[in-house]
């Protein structure tokens, strides 16, 4: 009997073998569990300093609303009033909006003007401004970017994208509005990917680096967010819009001084000599 016992306690049988695996199984996920708590929380205290040194990038939640407009009004016939109406998600007013235009295009105008300050507009005064059915449609879906932008959302994602406008709108507001603590890395880098396509598929459309940008600097990727810049500025031929975003981001001026000088300098009006 004692032969016997001593046997069990060397070989617990199959019950006690199960009854082991299953706390080495449980100790294993836990153990695992543990790291991967422990790496994915030193990666967000990583992003949280990363951005808290770049300052977030504040200017990168700006519209670009003269390319949003594009094509819905003539181009001015020169300079307007200085500064120009504000404009939802701040930033400086689009120059379609600001230079000076014909009486013929004036209730047009009051149109975009109210959707870029982020007011819904009544249908009635939509239908009378004179825009085509497809214009009218994009312009409802912009009107709600302020007061209801999960619905110009999901007006988004029900189409197809048909242009490096509507992904650029639908990708900034996924960015803004449906990214947050616990998908951060997942609609970051699928963003990202959507974005990539869709250079390939537009062409260098300064308005999807400018929102790729924003996508890198919500993850601290500053290094990234800042190239995109350079990209946007550089693919704009140098727009006004991406070079004050440029200029209005202290973060540039000490990790790209090049870039932020000559953005800056970009924007000092032309002296005419002769």
């Amino acid at each position: 009997m004692e032969r016997l016992g001593r046997a069990r306690l060397l070989y617990p049988g199959p019950t006690g073998l199960l009854a082991l695996g299953g706390v080495s199984v449980f100790l294993a996920a836990g153990a695992a569990g543990a790291y991967v708590v422990g790496v994915v929380g030193l990666h967000r205290l990583n992003v949280r300093r990363l951005r808290r040194a770049s300052g977030g990038f504040p200017p990168l939640a700006w519209v670009d609303w003269d390319a949003l407009f594009a094509g819905l009004l003539p181009a001015p016939s020169g300079p307007g009033e200085a500064g120009g109406p504000a404009v939802h998600g701040g930033g400086p007013s689009p120059s379609l909006l600001t230079g000076t235009h014909g009486p013929g295009v004036l209730s047009r105008l009051g149109m975009l003007r109210a959707v870029a300050a982020g007011q819904p507009v009544e249908e009635g005064a939509l239908a009378a401004s004179g825009f085509s059915g497809g214009q009218a449609r994009w312009l409802r879906t912009l009107s709600l970017l302020g007061a209801r932008p999960d619905e110009a959302l999901e007006r988004l994602l029900a189409a197809d994208v048909g242009s490096a406008a509507e992904l650029y709108v639908r990708e900034r507001l996924l960015l803004l509005h449906r990214t947050h603590s616990f998908n951060l890395e997942l609609s970051v880098f699928s963003t990202k990917r959507r974005l990539t396509l869709g250079l390939q598929r537009f062409g260098e459309a300064p308005t999807l680096y400018f929102v790729r940008a924003m996508a890198s600097a919500l993850i601290g990727f500053n290094r990234a967010a800042i190239d995109d810049l350079a990209r946007a500025v550089y693919f704009s031929r140098q727009a006004p819009f991406y070079l004050r975003a440029v200029a209005a981001t202290p973060y540039i001026e000490e990790a790209r001084p090049a870039l932020a000088k000559q953005c800056r300098l970009a924007l000092v009006p032309k002296v005419e000599v002769g």
